[in-house]
């Protein structure tokens, strides 16, 4: 086999060094036949170079180095043909049939390799090139921005709505509870008969919200964007207004009984909330409750339901009379946290106001249930 090397045939890309194919160099002349004058001519010629880098000659394709090797391999062959010692015709002439059989798959050999060579070199740098998307922003995943009305709905019921209600939603809605750390298994489509509370928008169909989520506990944003947070009810619209109606005279007339109560305290508007209804009944029992142990002053009712004229679910009382109110504050809190049911807090705990006197906040969560005060209730108002 031939092997890369210099000389005359590196120009083609293969150069013969095997012994046949050397010639001997006369005494007097320059390598390759070239006369003495010639070459010293040649030498003074400058080359053409560029300053600071050597002269780089293109290397040759495979295809040409595979002719190249045919060629060569093809023109030993002929040489030794040539060489022997004459044979009869018969067998010379079978010789040179075998010879040009051997040059005809030769050529077809170098012919394929050079198909070959010119396909993988259209091909193989496709191959290799790394695949880049024509519209790379088309490909680009990107979560669209969360509504501000469905991202407050979903905080919202997150921090307010009962942690055992089981929830209604649309699948948006469903994704922004999920993120507020609302468990999946709360979570079901609407329409389900498991939902104690929905979440809807204000543009889905109505008809099924009349039929058995008519009590509107909250809402957000507005038009056709517009979140409502609605309570079920078994029943349906009429059911429902026929227990509100029931409950909103219990209510009244807790807070009537509550106002008598020499051991609580209100301010006047907390007096004319307590006459319309306006207070949870929930809230009313624990008041009326803890006033039998305790002398208390209510500093504020609070309504954490925006966008639905509901009740107030929230209370901060603070301990009045002589003695230490900080240990009676303490006692109510732990009585409090000792209630089961629909009467125990979401939310209690003692804080101080920026005058450092010691209250304590009272929350229950949504929805506020109906028909809790049907009996009279048993307020101590002695």
């Amino acid at each position: 086999m031939p092997r890369v090397g210099s000389g005359h045939a590196a120009g083609q890309g293969v150069a013969d060094v095997t012994i046949e194919n050397h010639r001997s160099v006369q005494p007097g002349s320059s390598l390759e036949g070239t006369p003495k004058s010639s070459t010293a001519a040649m030498a003074s010629t400058p080359r053409q170079q560029v300053p600071g880098r050597a002269p780089v000659r293109p290397e040759p394709s495979w295809g040409r180095v595979l002719l190249t090797t045919v060629e060569l391999w093809v023109s030993r062959r002929l040489n030794r043909v040539r060489l022997r010692p004459s044979r009869p015709r018969t067998a010379r002439r079978r010789r040179l049939q075998k010879l040009a059989l051997a040059v005809v798959a030769a050529a077809a050999v170098a012919l394929a390799a050079l198909q070959l060579t010119a396909a993988f070199s259209r091909v193989a740098p496709q191959a290799v090139r790394p695949s880049v998307p024509k519209h790379p922003a088309a490909h680009r995943v990107s979560s669209p921005p969360v509504p501000a009305a469905q991202s407050e709905a979903a905080a919202w019921i997150a921090s307010q709505v009962n942690g055992a209600a089981v929830i209604g939603c649309y699948p948006a809605m469903c994704a922004s509870l999920r993120a507020r750390g609302v468990s999946a298994n709360r979570l079901v489509a609407l329409g389900s008969t498991r939902a104690d509370v929905i979440a809807i928008l204000s543009s889905a169909d109505q008809k099924p919200v009349d039929r058995y989520a008519p009590a509107l506990i909250a809402s957000f944003g507005s038009g056709g964007s517009r979140i409502e947070i609605r309570a079920v009810t078994p029943g349906g619209a009429a059911s429902y207004q026929s227990a509100l109606r029931a409950d909103l005279n219990a209510r009244k007339s807790a807070g009537s009984q509550l106002l008598r109560n020499p051991r609580i305290r209100f301010s006047v508007a907390d007096a004319r909330q307590l006459r319309a209804g306006e207070v949870d009944s929930r809230l009313l029992a624990t008041l009326a409750a803890l006033s039998s142990q305790f002398a208390l002053r209510v500093m504020a009712f609070g309504n954490s339901s925006p966008g639905a004229p509901l009740l107030f679910r929230k209370v901060s009382v603070a301990s009045y009379g002589g003695g230490n109110g900080a240990a009676r504050l303490a006692a109510a809190l732990a009585t409090i946290k000792a209630q089961e049911g629909p009467y125990l807090p979401a939310h209690s705990a003692i804080v101080r106001l920026g005058t450092g006197q010691p209250v304590l906040l009272i929350e229950f969560a949504a929805p506020s249930p109906l028909g809790l005060l049907a009996a009279v209730l048993t307020a101590d108002v002695r």
